[in-house]
């Protein structure tokens, strides 16, 4: 934080004698004027367009989640991209924070979908009452 202040503080005295300077000197103030246009006319690099998935192209996690049971579960959406892996966790509105908008791990992203997923499914059955050996409600066969 010192250095922070410390730098703002250099900051500060550089911008002040630029002023003071281009006060006395019209020339000074003039190729300062063509440096400032430069700098602020640069052009910002364009963001990079994310890979979307429609919706239709996006794994049911829920059936996926009920055929194959947690640990194969959790072993079948390592095998996912990035991508799917994001786009369901949009998809599902698990991660209101964007905190994972910053993880670039497959393993950390699947598990934080399985750990939703199934936080979602037992507050679901909770209500209902009984369940399976997996976590989820009886399917009435």
């Amino acid at each position: 934080m010192r250095k922070e202040k410390t730098l703002i503080a250099i900051l500060r005295g550089i911008a002040d004698l630029l002023l003071e300077e281009s006060m006395r000197n019209p020339k000074f103030a003039n190729r300062l004027e063509e440096i400032l246009v430069e700098v602020s006319n640069r052009r910002v690099a364009p963001k990079r367009a994310s890979v979307a998935f429609p919706n239709e192209q996006l794994p049911d996690i829920y059936s996926e989640w009920g055929n194959k049971g947690e640990t194969e579960f959790r072993l079948w959406l390592r095998d996912q991209p990035i991508a799917v892996l994001r786009q369901i966790i949009q998809q599902q509105d698990y991660d209101p924070t964007r905190k994972t908008t910053k993880w670039k791990e497959t393993e950390k992203l699947s598990d934080f979908i399985s750990d939703s997923l199934r936080a979602r499914l037992s507050r679901g059955s909770s209500f209902i009452g009984k369940t399976d050996k997996r976590g989820l409600p009886p399917t009435g066969e």
